[in-house]
């Protein structure tokens, strides 16, 4: 971030190594060596496991489900389990169950395999980002690797590796995306169409990751080609190209999600967040342009069996009504709801551990739903500072566009495009915020929220890293001039 020469008064790559080794051991650590941490299933898993051919190998519903993490999976056909679904997880599924093949004399699948590879792929992020420091001075640099390894290997971050939650796919892929637009800004003349070639795929794999991560392609496709504007003509039609398949990618992918997703998160959005704490939820369906007799599924989930979600008629008339346009312009009418809203969701945006999911095997001594303590010292300051998490996440936002706003005009070209960068995370973090608030009901929003807390943390680390930048020139400018 900073605008002084280049200080080279130490390479980039013992900070890469360093931080590289520490970030793979501690990850290792906790995935690998028993007892592990991950994540338990709440059900979604076998939207992975079914196109993959795989199944728990544990049969007791309370051993699958919430409760603990379930490390061994059988064989299984491919397409057991029916889902229109289409994620990166199920590629990265796919390749770890292959690998593991080999050293599996059973047959069985062991969930470390695939754990593993999101590792590797996070770990590989990390390095890309801090590669992109070399023009820094030392102590930026080493402020960026600490911070990076701090945050990142914490286990609210680690635990989700070992599952087969797409929230893992994209995390996984979004550093290594975000890592390569950071050597981009800080190397343009070195964008060239091997760079595009690889950040089109790790993009790719981030966009198309869940759905509410596809409309962030189209914010990095835009960033990309800022990229390209100052990268020298050369390369320049390659980084447009990518650019321009990344966004077409993210508008085709926005309109792939299945309807047994889409249409429940639409019910679960009205009967389980808008209405029940509405003081009068007739009127609101009135105002939604639904029943107002339909207040009796207030509270109930679309998957009981009672539930009207359950019955053809009810949900062929919801979803002929029903539709995200109408909800803003509910919202539009009626403010004071829309503020309810963004603060109720915003309870969770500093919450990095889910606070029901179980992260740790089955064994003796372990309750249900029981968690790791080690390793969360970061996930427990997030939640452990004062007041509503908004403020904290507003002046985190705002303090970062008005310092860019205040040096924007004596930065030059590739400070400028740093400053950029920091827009870029800013809003993407608004915009993930946005779509897990004001889309979905915020009974899960602990797991939703995945990515955003992750680029919040980003955005941290890289206000930090420029601070110390702009610390460390101030130093060395002096020096040298005496």
């Amino acid at each position: 971030m900073s605008d002084a020469a280049p200080v080279r008064l130490a390479g980039v790559r013992p900070v890469v190594v360093a931080a590289v080794a520490v970030a793979a051991a501690l990850l290792a650590g906790q995935l690998l060596v028993p007892p592990i941490v991950g994540l338990a299933n709440n059900g979604d898993f076998e939207r992975v496991l079914g196109p993959v051919g795989l199944r728990a190998a544990a049969t007791e519903r309370s051993e699958k489900y919430f409760s603990w993490v379930v490390r061994r999976f059988e064989e299984a056909p491919a397409g057991w389990y029916p889902t229109g679904l289409k994620t990166s997880e199920t590629l990265l599924a796919r390749v770890a169950k292959s690998v593991s093949r080999p050293f599996e004399k059973d047959g069985a699948f062991d969930l470390r395999w695939l754990g593993a590879l999101h590792a590797l792929l996070l770990v590989a992020g990390l390095g890309l980002l801090l590669s992109a420091t070399e023009p820094l001075p030392p102590g930026a640099r080493w402020t960026a690797a600490v911070l990076l390894v701090f945050v990142f290997t914490d286990v609210g971050y680690a635990a989700p590796l070992n599952s087969f939650y797409s929230q893992a796919a994209s995390l996984v892929f979004l550093l290594p995306t975000l890592g390569l637009l950071a050597r981009g800004v800080a190397f343009p003349e070195r964008a060239g169409p091997a760079w595009a070639a690889a950040w089109l795929a790790f993009a790719v794999g981030y966009s198309g990751s869940k759905p509410q991560e596809a409309l962030q392609g189209l914010l990095l496709a835009a960033f990309a080609v800022r990229v390209a504007a100052v990268s020298g003509r050369p390369r320049k039609a390659a980084i447009v190209s990518a650019a321009a398949l990344l966004a077409a990618f993210s508008l085709w992918d926005i309109r792939q999600t299945p309807p047994e997703i889409a249409d429940v998160a639409r019910y679960h959005k009205v009967f389980m967040e808008l209405l029940p704490s509405s003081p009068e939820p007739e009127r609101d369906l009135r105002d939604l342009g639904l029943d107002p007799s339909w207040v009796s599924a207030v509270g109930k989930s679309a998957y009981l069996p009672s539930s009207p979600f359950q019955d053809p008629a009810f949900r062929a008339a919801f979803l002929g009504r029903f539709s995200y346009t109408r909800l803003l312009g509910f919202y539009a009418a009626h403010p004071d709801r829309l503020v309810e809203t963004v603060r109720s969701g915003g309870r969770e945006a500093l919450r990095l551990r889910h606070p029901r999911f179980g992260n740790l095997e089955h064994r003796e001594g372990v309750p249900p739903g029981a968690k790791a303590s080690a390793f969360s010292l970061w996930s427990g300051m997030r939640l452990a500072l004062p007041g509503h998490p908004l403020l904290w996440i507003g002046a985190l936002w705002a303090a970062t566009l008005a310092a860019v706003a205040a040096s924007w005009r004596r930065a030059s070209p590739r400070g400028r495009l740093a400053r950029e960068g920091l827009v870029l995370l800013v809003a993407m973090a608004a915009l993930a915020f946005s779509i897990c608030v004001l889309s979905n009901a915020h009974g899960d929003l602990a797991r939703h929220f995945y990515v955003f807390h992750a680029l919040t943390d980003l955005l941290l680390v890289a206000d930090a890293v420029w601070l110390a930048a702009a610390l460390a020139s101030r130093r060395v400018v002096p020096a040298a001039a005496s």
